[in-house]
This record gives structure tokens, sequence and C-alpha cells, in this order.
């Protein structure tokens, strides 16, 4: 009898103790469960509310190209107009100037145009001072005069007005030139909705349309003020703008020039 209850007893502690054991079979794998689908939904959650992201930058360190047209006749002098200039503030009409008469250089860190991390780079505030630098790398020992006139047969026209372009513009530049002798007569400059340009917005662009003036088409390079859309952190006139001056003033054959940093 002794050994019937002993027995009973041994059986029903061992079904005890596989309910235990599948019990805590079941409770692992619900935890592994739980976190999995914790895991799962922590990534969901992560990928709605932060989209990844990803970029690269190219560093070109030589070989923008720099396109230029026709050159003007050799001459000492030009005459710029201002058309509308009694509708705008001094200091916007200052701005113009500044962008054109200017003999400032700055220089800039190559690592803030895509130039390489080491060195600065020299640029020209104005035209003026860019001008007279490619005149003495010509060997010419005279400045260009450059003058601001009432005259309606100035060589440069720069009209003011507030219309939009139907284009989307900000500045357009229209020159007649001599097909023949591959030269610039006069040249026309617009810049549209004048009254809505900052001082600064204003003498960007105008430092851009006289470089078409000048005889520069457009860069290849976007952190060059002749890009197509201006977009550089250094809105001024590079070595490279003139280098291909220097290039088409020296009797460059080819329209266009490579730039090296």
């Amino acid at each position: 009898m002794d050994d019937y209850v002993k027995l009973k007893k041994s059986l029903r502690n061992m079904q005890i103790l596989v309910v235990i054991v599948i019990g805590l079979v079941v409770f692992s794998f619900a935890i592994d469960f739980l976190v999995v689908q914790k895991t799962v939904t922590t990534i969901e959650e992560n990928l709605q509310t932060k989209p990844l992201k990803t970029s690269y930058v190219v560093q070109n360190l030589k070989g923008d190209a720099m396109e230029t047209w026709y050159a003007w006749q050799p001459r000492d002098k030009i005459e710029i107009k201002i058309v509308g200039e009694n509708n705008y503030p001094t200091d916007k009409i200052d701005a113009i100037k500044r962008a054109i008469l200017s003999t400032e250089t700055i220089e800039i860190d190559n690592n803030l145009v895509f130039k390489g991390d080491e060195g600065t780079s020299t640029y020209w505030i104005g035209w003026k001072g860019a001008v007279d630098h490619i005149r003495e790398k010509r060997g010419i020992e005279k400045p260009l005069d450059i003058s601001f006139t009432d005259k309606d047969e100035a060589d440069i026209i720069i009209t003011l007005t507030n219309s939009k372009s139907g284009e989307g513009l900000s500045g357009i530049t229209n020159s007649l030139v001599n097909d023949e002798a591959q030269t610039i007569l006069r040249s026309f400059i617009t810049i549209y909705e004048s009254d809505k340009l900052s001082n600064e917005h204003m003498e960007i662009i105008i430092r851009h349309e006289f470089g078409h003036v000048a005889g520069l088409a457009h860069a290849t390079a976007p952190e060059d003020l002749m890009y197509p859309v201006i977009q550089t952190p250094a809105p001024y006139i590079s070595e490279c703008d003139v280098d291909a001056l220097l290039h088409l003033y020296t009797g460059g054959k080819t329209s266009q020039v490579i730039c090296e940093s």
C-alpha cells in the first residue's frame, strides 16, 4: 500500500514538472515573439516618420568649361547709360555701379566653391578691376575708362523695369554684333522686377550680365558666376572668367576655354 502511494505521488510530481517545463517553453516563445514584434513595429514606424536620405558630392578639381563668343574692338573708353535710374533708390543704383566699377579683390577658400580643400582663389568684385587686370596681362598700361552717361548712344544700355520676364528671367543681355569681324558693337542689359530685388541681388545679376557684355557666354561649373542659374556661394568674377576673357581678347580661336584650379 505504501509503495502504491509513493508511486502515485511520484507521478503527480512528474506531471507538475512537465507542466512547469511546458509553461516555461511557452513563456519563452511568447517573450521572443513580443521582442521581434516590437522590433518590426519600431522599424515600420521609423520608415514612416524618418525617411532615409542619402547624398553625394563630386568635386571636379579641373576641367570646368567657359564659353566665349565675340569681343569688343580695341578701345580705351566705354560709356554706360542706366534707363530708369531716377525711379529707384540711390543705394540700388550704387549697387549696379559697384558691380561694374569696383577694383577690389577678395580671397575665398577653395573648399567653399568645390575646388579642393586647400588654398584660396582670387575673385574680383567689379568688372573694372577684372578688365584692368586683363589689360595688364596683355601689356596695355592704360586702364579702361568706364563712365556713366545720359547719352542715348552709349555703348552699353542698362534698362531697369518693374515688369516680369515672360520667361521668368531676372536679367537678359542682347548685343549687336558684326558677324564678319566677330566683334560686339553695342550691348543692352534688361533687369526685370527691379523694384523687388535687394541691393545685393541687383549687384549679382548686373555682375553676371556684364560678363555677357564683356564676351562671356555660360560656364559649366555651378559654382561660377557665369553659370546659367546663379547659385554660387561666391557670386564674383572668378579667375576662370578672367582667363576666358584673356583668351578671347588675345586672339583665341576656340569658343570654349577649359579652366584648371
